[in-house]
């Protein structure tokens, strides 16, 4: 019996200590390289679908089935968007002109490239119209105009409206003339003087006040294109919607199959044109499901009021087998969902690593008896994190049908979850038989 139990223990303990069986999927990357380089290729559907959370068992083998140092990111696209930084020029030279004007001279000290798209004149004066003519250095060393006289004025005498500033048409000089129409600000005094003169009537006297037209300062606005990356997410059509009406609960269930994509996001698009919806998603736990985000949807469709679409729900990544969206009804009709109706986000993600001068390269995943994501030297990612670019390789079509695994595979995948069960109950077994027998021979 004692060796019975002993050969039952080391039994499991071999099936569940075996190898970790083989990748069940490889395919072929296409690409090649006159130098060593760093390559990328596009995770999919297939890779996301037979591979373990966290991407564990995702493999690249060369020619010789050695492992390559690999690393997993999530793809990006670089959009442009315009920056704005203010650059304050320094006042080198200031001229009254003779036909009353003020020449001001003003320099941009930057030695890097600029592209000014606007100029604000800063002036202590209130309620004033003046007008400002923007000059920069001609072919032969004479002031050319950027465009005509612009309108500068200051009415919060009357209400909160004023124009400071001059749009520019993209310069790119430092140095600039700025010709304020007037030097002196003239203006009516508010106090006004009213005497009688016999025989004549009254007469009104005003005085007319003469202001400088004083600069604080020149500042002009830098616009500068700049890349920002952002991460890169697909939509993917939903198919096999499985719609069932709670009318206890008043609301709609939609179960469906995700296929343990990256999602991040879920797009409910119904026949509807004007609803709003408090919306719950739930991906499945043991024994249950458990809420992964919670939301509304809106959309409108109303004459006289702009269009408004709130369909799409952002939340953690997420990698289920399935999905479902409980959408609340309350008393309002069901919203009906047909073909398209229900979309995934999906996060893009790609595998990076380095490929050598006429080699061949493969990708290898769907190994469940991986434990642990392998550990690699940071030379991809340091050679990434510099801004340098990977060359785009393609991955072969993936393999028709299902994958599916050996009996071995399957049996150490059943004792590497119930193992430690099946261990115990052989014990509390082999207990018993030792005191079945220990009390027969005590009642003999």
């Amino acid at each position: 019996m004692k060796n019975v139990f002993w050969c039952g223990a080391v039994g499991l303990s071999a099936a569940c200590a075996a190898g970790a069986g083989e990748w069940r999927v490889t395919r072929d990357i296409a690409g090649e390289t006159e130098t060593a380089a760093v390559a990328a290729v596009t995770l999919d559907e297939h890779v996301f679908g037979n591979s373990l959370p966290g991407l564990a068992d995702l493999r690249v083998l060369d020619g010789a089935g050695r492992e390559v140092p690999r690393v997993i990111q999530a793809e990006r696209e670089y959009v442009f968007e315009e920056r704005h930084t203010p650059r304050e020029a320094k006042l080198k030279s200031l001229e009254q002109l003779p036909e009353g004007g003020l020449a001001v001279v003003c320099e941009i000290e930057r030695t890097n490239a600029v592209s000014l798209t606007q100029v604000t004149l800063r002036t202590p004066l209130r309620n004033y119209e003046q007008t400002v003519t923007l000059y920069v250095r001609g072919g032969e060393g004479g002031w050319q105009p950027v465009k005509k006289a612009e309108p500068l004025f200051d009415y919060s005498r009357f209400a909160d409206v004023k124009k400071e500033t001059v749009d520019l048409p993209a310069l790119t000089n430092r140095l600039f003339k700025l010709v304020i129409g007037r030097a002196d600000d003239r203006v009516f005094s508010s106090y006004t003087a009213v005497t009688e003169e016999a025989g004549r009537g009254q007469i009104k006297r005003f005085s007319v006040e003469q202001r400088p037209f004083r600069i604080d300062a020149v500042t002009f606005r830098d616009t500068e294109q700049v890349a920002v990356a952002k991460e890169r997410r697909e939509r993917i059509g939903v198919r096999d919607v499985k719609v069932t009406e709670d009318a206890g609960r008043k609301g709609t269930v939609l179960e469906f199959g995700a296929g343990r994509q990256p999602v991040v996001g879920l797009a409910l698009d119904p026949a509807q044109q004007n609803f709003e919806r408090a919306v719950t998603v739930e991906g499945p736990v043991a024994g249950g499901w458990r809420t992964v985000a919670e939301g509304r949807v809106a959309r409108s469709r109303l004459p006289g009021m702009p269009p408004r679409d709130q369909t799409e729900l952002s939340f953690a990544e997420v990698r289920a087998e399935r999905l479902r969206v409980w959408v609340q009804n309350d008393d309002n009709p069901p919203l009906t969902f047909g073909e398209g109706g229900v979309s995934l986000v999906r996060q893009a993600y790609r595998a990076a690593f380095i490929a050598e001068k006429g080699q061949r390269y493969r990708l290898a995943y769907g190994n469940p008896e991986v434990k642990a994501e392998p550990v690699y030297e940071q030379s991809v990612t340091a050679y990434l994190s510099s801004g340098r670019k990977a060359a785009e390789w393609r991955l072969a079509l993936p393999p028709q049908g299902e994958v599916t695994y050996g009996g071995g595979v399957r049996l150490r995948q059943f004792l590497s979850k119930h193992g430690l069960t099946l261990l115990s109950v052989l014990v509390m077994a082999s207990l018993g038989l030792l005191i079945l027998r220990a009390m027969r021979h005590v009642t003999k």
